[in-house]
């Protein structure tokens, strides 16, 4: 006879209630309750903690039992094999000028370990520039929306056992209890039986204008005590903000937390709280009391992304979408820090978020903050996230903030804006020499009080600044650039009111680009060298170059200098050209060169302090005419 699951599983609670109970008698049974007829106990010749498994096993008529395949197992082993969804370990990432070399795809890898890259080409003579810093990509990278630096954090799943959560109601279950008179706080309705039981989908009563939410209630609401009880669904995970207005006390519990609380006698009040609520079933039990006179109650929700509302029991609370590629958006932690004086931003770490939110790009700018509904003060946000990059170079990173933000990229802080920040000021820029590959971003934000700001934009090494976004794919010099006939600039940022030319060979560089020309007139239109975004001053640059001669092109060369402010020419280990400038006045100075055949290595370094900047090489070769040194 054929089995409906049903009855395997009925059968199995029967099987484990003998075993707790019958064993302890001489003679064990399998005991097998029908769904008609009398109960069947079968002997048992052994030890019922010798049963391993229970099965049931059907097949034709006049067909051995034996020869034929089970048809479903229940097994007591708490532990069962699964396949592992971890890929193979990927242990390295190529250089930018390996010809193997890929990008690395966005968001923590299975085994992955992300090491930095170092320098772009490796030089090892004395006057050659040192490894590049770039930014550390070593950083264990955290979930989507995981804040590994906190006490605790919101989750998102459940981590445990599948739970079967409690259907959702079409309404509240109300209970009326009649209270001891002159009553002053809420009690334990447990302790009362209720005078009447009603439905209600809203709770909204007012009686004096003639709203009475749930109906039915007596005419005589002194002394009186109602409960309300009920499920809801939220579709959409996020923050929200509920509001309960009332006259005495009243208490709010959402799952198992105590929301609001409002309790003693007082006049019209409102009080409000914010929750973080995943997607599916939550419960929500709202206990109130009514001293003397006419009564007045009423809840409210707000959405993370909406108005606030009348709560409806029976209508699905919605929250953030959730985004098709989790790797492609920032997910934010909301805290709300206590009062308190916090000029370098509040420690994190020492702070529960209260939930969380998503961003496609940070463009906070007036109102109130996406995602946090009803609330603008006190309010720290951390946001994390990846984002790819393809080849190399500098990028600059232009924050701005009405009080305390801090841009963290892998382990390297490159923009913080301290407190009192104005908000129409421009913001604060860093720079960052990033090479191929994907980077955890980290931005924290402060905002005590008034309008938010918080806007971060990117500039690319040869594009215009545009407003951040993860999913874009940041784009620097190709992988390319190396091995084409182009002249490697190596970057150094100087400290203020540097006066002279620094020996760069004592400094590491902050960055590297790629030209086909050292050709930068004062008067092109633009004082951004490219591949050098948004800094005009307080920078040096290294143009390194290893050349051959044949015998027909050996001889004397001329070269000449236009710079604003400092360049000095070496080749080999001569000094052709030294131009020192004021940067008041354009440079222009010359000096020749006796080059033999074979190889020869030249450098040529250029400061820039302030004001106008400018850096042009001409080379005249023997017998010819003079052009711009290139190597078209």
């Amino acid at each position: 006879m054929k089995l409906s699951m049903f009855r395997v599983v009925s059968l199995l609670v029967v099987l484990a209630a003998f075993f707790t109970v019958d064993s302890v008698f001489s003679e064990d049974f399998l005991v097998i309750k029908k769904k008609s007829g009398a109960t069947q106990k079968i002997p048992l010749d052994f030890s019922p903690e010798q049963i391993e498994s229970f099965q049931v096993e059907t097949g034709p008529k006049g067909q051995p039992a034996e020869t034929v395949a089970p048809k479903q197992t229940f097994s007591t082993s708490a532990t069962e094999s699964r396949p592992s969804s971890e890929g193979p370990a990927e242990t390295s990432r190529p250089s930018i000028f390996s010809p193997d070399s890929q990008p690395i795809k966005k968001g923590p890898q299975s085994g992955q370990t992300t090491t930095p890259s170092g320098p772009t080409r490796q030089l090892t003579s004395p006057e050659k520039p040192a490894p590049i810093k770039s930014i550390d990509q070593s950083q264990a990278k955290p979930v989507p929306g995981g804040d590994s630096g906190s006490a605790s954090s919101t989750k998102v799943g459940t981590g445990g056992g599948i739970q079967q959560p409690s259907p959702v109601q079409s309404s509240f279950s109300v209970s009326v209890y009649k209270l001891p008179e002159n009553i002053a706080a809420l009690p334990d309705f447990s302790a009362f039986k209720p005078l009447v039981s009603l439905n209600t989908e809203r709770i909204f009563l007012d009686p004096a204008k003639g709203q009475q939410e749930p109906s039915g209630l007596p005419e005589k609401l002194d002394d009186m005590g109602i409960r309300f009880i009920g499920t809801f669904l939220v579709s959409r995970e996020g923050l929200f903000r509920w509001r309960v207005e009332s006259k005495d006390g009243v208490r709010l519990h959402v799952d198992d937390k105590t929301l609001i609380e409002n309790d003693g006698i007082h006049p019209t009040s409102s009080k409000e709280g914010f929750i973080h609520l995943a997607e599916g079933v939550h419960s929500i039990i709202l206990d109130s009391f009514n001293s003397k006179g006419a009564p007045l109650l009423k809840l409210f929700v707000q959405p993370p992304m909406g108005q606030e509302e009348i709560f409806t029991i029976n209508k699905s609370l919605v929250g953030w979408q959730e985004p098709a590629k989790p790797y492609d958006v920032l997910w934010g932690h909301i805290y709300f820090v206590p009062q308190g004086n916090y000029p370098e931003g509040p420690d994190f770490n020492k702070l529960n978020p209260i939930g969380r939110l998503i961003a496609s790009q940070l463009d906070i700018e007036g109102g109130e903050i996406p995602g946090i509904p009803g609330r603008k003060d006190m309010i720290g946000l951390k946001y994390q996230g990846f984002f790819n990059v393809e080849g190399a170079g500098i990028f600059a990173f232009r924050l701005l903030s009405d009080h305390f933000a801090k841009l963290t990229i892998g382990k390297s802080a490159i923009v913080e804006l301290p407190k009192g920040s104005k908000s129409d000021s421009p913001g604060s820029i860093g720079w960052a020499f990033l090479q191929q590959g994907s980077y955890p971003i980290t931005l924290e934000y402060f905002h005590p009080q008034g309008e938010p700001k918080l806007q971060l934009f990117v500039t690319q090494p040869t594009s215009p600044e545009e407003l951040f976004s993860p999913a874009r794919t940041l784009t620097g010099f190709s992988q390319e650039s190396g091995k084409l006939s182009l002249i490697p600039a190596f970057v150094y940022f100087v400290p203020p009111n540097t006066k002279k030319m620094p020996s760069f060979n004592k400094m590491s560089p902050a960055g590297m680009f790629f030209t086909k020309a050292i050709d930068y007139p004062i008067d092109r239109g633009s004082k951004e060298f490219p591949g050098i975004p948004k800094r005009e001053e307080w920078f040096g640059i290294r143009f390194y170059v290893k050349f051959s001669l044949s015998d027909q092109e050996s001889g004397t060369y001329k070269f000449r200098v236009v710079c604003n402010n400092s360049a000095r020419l070496i080749i080999g280990k001569k000094m052709v050209i030294n131009a020192e400038g004021s940067g008041v006045k354009t440079v222009n100075q010359s000096g020749s060169a006796e080059l033999t055949p074979g190889s020869h290595e030249m450098f040529l370094d250029y400061l820039q302090t302030t004001g106008p900047n400018g850096l042009q090489l001409f080379i005249t070769p023997p017998g010819g005419e003079e052009k711009i040194f290139s190597f078209e």
